[in-house]
């Protein structure tokens, strides 16, 4: 994985300070504001505002009239209405969301989630035909269709009208039917154009129904789809999701109120960080490697024991699908192994024989979070592969596949993720085209991971108080992030393995405060920074509940050395060289112990010689043999005493060294070292 560029945001502490005055907020609050921008009262007021003004009118989306007509005539006439879903969160809660409405209306209506496998994303003529066969007149599809120019055509000599709503990404043509409602429409005057699937469904409510409130009415399916999709929490999408959180979190939704219990989210309060970690990938599961409708019937079921049933249905083919996804994920490493040109690509391109259909666009996310570069991931059935891909802020995903359309049976999707069908034998042409394009329009700087951070924390904030002080800035999500703080000069006290070592936990201790960290996906027996380093730290702050008991919960970003620890230690060993004057407590900083001594032998003598190294990168790969208290004045004490004691010869400048063992039998007294003799006396006071 590449190591990210540590950006902390530009602060302000006078601005900070007057803002926590005037409005009456903790001053850490303030500061995250101003970083973000929000830097004025009036912006603050308008950026945490909930208002119903920020709702905007559903008949400024276009053709919105029209659709409202044709289902209105529907339901007067009692015409079979049938939902055309989609197998994500999305649009499974899009589908259940609209069903649950026109159930209310009176419609006869039913619902058609295709698989994820056998017919894949989108309206299929094969569906079609099915549907009108059971005597449907109005197709609606939610969350899809905006593309579906073939199939709507086929749909009308079926005997359908059909009604598109969307939210992806259009192209220029679009279907010619009853109406089509998507923000992204190029005619559309809708001021919010990121509404999710379900969004749109909510409008189109609003629409239908103005009588009632739809977001009091279905307001926690809405925030479902809305954080599961990673829609930007700002503006409208931040009102939807605050009114059905609070409504998640006293739901008496059987269905949702089975899978929070069965999640293992324990006491803790349903944030849109606990919908995206641990409801959302169990609903999902059902469409990636079950049925996407088992999952539909959770958000629809109204008794408590089956939908009991269904949430523990849901969770372990959740757990078959982890298990579906690591095998994938590992035989795509394996490819990327083997692949002597990858590092001069700019995307990854993988492909094999029947990789799960439904897993591939996950595996796709980790490889990009990996290497940070775009990742498609093609799973071949026969001639045909059908492709699923995962991008970096800097490359629009959506705009590369269009501009190598010419090689693909079909794509759509959004600037980060995408989807694809592909022949076998237009691959190399696909994946030619494709690199060309990244070349042409990513640099060097666009593949560099940044880690954005909000502020650092004073050693008096690391506390559960800070994450109330700044709740109120909630939903965090895709457009406004979980803040990401950074705490500095933090010593670490104990590592221990969680998970059969899949994660490491953290004890550590700045200044007066002590606390725990979890660093997930951390392995411990990996882990680089052993007992007694001075690290720096970028993590996100929660409360965790355990019997009623509230604890703060650290979870780790980012690690790197303290780099101020380790300039002091060289700081005190070179003015001990240069004869300057040293405290008896800065002696002991640089002394090696006797247990450190014998490793960094050790690790000169394995790695002996060596040649064209720092003292400093030689130090960081010493350090992995995880010694207690070990800085880099102690480690460049040793080798100077190894070198008084002609057990090593050192050469060349301080910048770039080589290091050669002496062969000797001659058995040597490190105490007899001039250094060393010299050290001690200071630390004991007699210099």
């Amino acid at each position: 994985m590449k190591e990210r560029k540590w950006e902390q945001k530009p602060q302000n502490e006078a601005a900070a300070a007057k803002l926590a005055a005037k409005l009456n907020i903790a001053p850490i609050t303030a500061r995250i504001l101003i970083a973000r921008g929000y830097d004025t009262a009036e912006k603050v007021a308008a950026f945490l505002s909930c208002s119903e003004t920020l709702i905007g009118d559903p008949f400024l989306l276009s053709d919105m009239k029209k659709a409202v007509e044709r289902i209105k005539s529907a339901a007067a006439s009692g015409e079979k209405i049938t939902i055309f879903g989609d197998y994500d969160v999305d649009g499974i809660t899009s589908t259940v969301t609209l069903y649950k409405h026109l159930k209310r209306m009176g419609c006869s209506a039913e619902y058609y989630i295709p698989d994820r496998t056998e017919e894949g994303y989108g309206i299929n003529s094969a569906a079609l035909d099915a549907i009108a066969a059971s005597g449907c007149k109005l197709l609606i599809t939610v969350d899809c269709g905006i593309t579906a120019i073939d199939e709507v055509k086929h749909a009308k000599t079926l005997g359908m009208d059909v009604v598109i709503t969307d939210h992806h990404e259009c192209k220029e043509e679009i279907p010619d039917c009853a109406a089509v409602v998507n923000p992204k429409r190029q005619d559309c005057a809708y001021p919010f154009k990121e509404l999710a699937g379900v969004g749109v469904v909510f409008k189109l409510i609003s629409a239908l129904s103005p009588e009632i409130n739809a977001l009091s009415e279905y307001g926690e399916l809405i925030a479902l789809g809305t954080v599961a999709d990673v829609m930007p929490l700002v503006g409208e999408n931040r009102c939807i999701v605050a009114e059905g959180l609070k409504q998640i979190n006293e739901t008496s939704n059987a269905g949702i109120k089975a899978l929070i219990e069965k999640s293992s989210v324990g006491e803790k309060r349903i944030t849109a960080g606990t919908i995206g970690f641990s409801l959302a990938p169990r609903i999902n599961a059902a469409g990636r490697i079950g049925c996407a409708r088992r999952a539909a019937e959770l958000l629809t079921e109204t008794d408590k024991q089956k939908a009991t049933e269904i949430a523990e249905d849901l969770c372990e083919i959740n757990r078959r699908r982890q298990d579906e996804e690591n095998g994938i994920l590992k035989e795509a490493l394996e490819q990327i192994s083997d692949d002597a040109d990858f590092k001069n690509k700019k995307i990854i391109v993988l492909s094999k024989e029947n990789w799960h259909n439904g897993v591939i666009g996950i595996v796709a996310s980790r490889i990009s979070e990996r290497y940070f570069l775009p990742a498609i991931l093609i799973s071949f059935d026969g001639e045909i592969g059908k492709g699923s891909g995962r991008s970096i802020k800097k490359f629009n995903l959506y705009e590369a596949l269009e501009s190598v359309s010419d090689t693909l049976i079909k794509f759509g999707g959004h600037a980060l993720a995408a989807g694809l069908s592909v022949t076998r034998e237009k691959l190399p042409d696909f994946e030619r085209k494709l690199q060309a394009y990244a070349e042409a329009n990513l640099n060097s700087d666009d593949l560099l991971p940044i880690m954005s951070i909000d502020c650092e924390l004073e050693t008096a904030e690391i506390g559960i108080k800070t994450v109330e002080d700044i709740h109120f800035l909630e939903p965090y999500g895709m457009g406004n992030p979980i803040p990401n703080f950074l705490i500095s000069g933090a010593k670490i006290l104990e590592l221990i393995p969680l998970s059969g070592g899949k994660h490491t936990k953290l004890v550590l201790k700045k200044e007066y405060v002590t606390f725990s960290a979890v660093c997930f996906n951390r392995e411990y027996s990996k882990f680089e920074f052993p007992m007694g380093s001075m690290i720096d730290l970028v993590v996100n702050l929660d409360i965790s509940v355990f019997r009623g008991e509230q604890n703060l919960q650290v979870s780790v970003r980012d690690i790197k050395e303290n780099n101020k620890y380790n300039s002091e230690s060289e700081r005190k060993f070179w003015n001990f060289i240069e004869g300057k004057t040293l405290s008896a407590e800065e002696a002991e900083e640089i002394i090696p112990s006797r247990e450190e001594f014998i490793k960094v032998y050790k690790f000169l003598c394995d790695n002996a010689p060596i040649t064209g190294e720092t003292f400093l990168s030689l130090f960081y790969k010493c350090r992995k043999s995880e010694m207690r208290e070990f800085n880099f004045g102690k480690f460049m004490l040793a080798v100077k005493v190894f070198e008084e004691a002609k057990l090593i010869a050192v050469s060349g400048d301080y910048s770039e060294k080589t290091i050669k063992t002496v062969a000797t039998t001659e058995k040597k007294n490190l105490d007899e070292c001039e250094s060393l003799i010299k050290l001690k006396k200071i630390r004991a006071g007699r210099v």
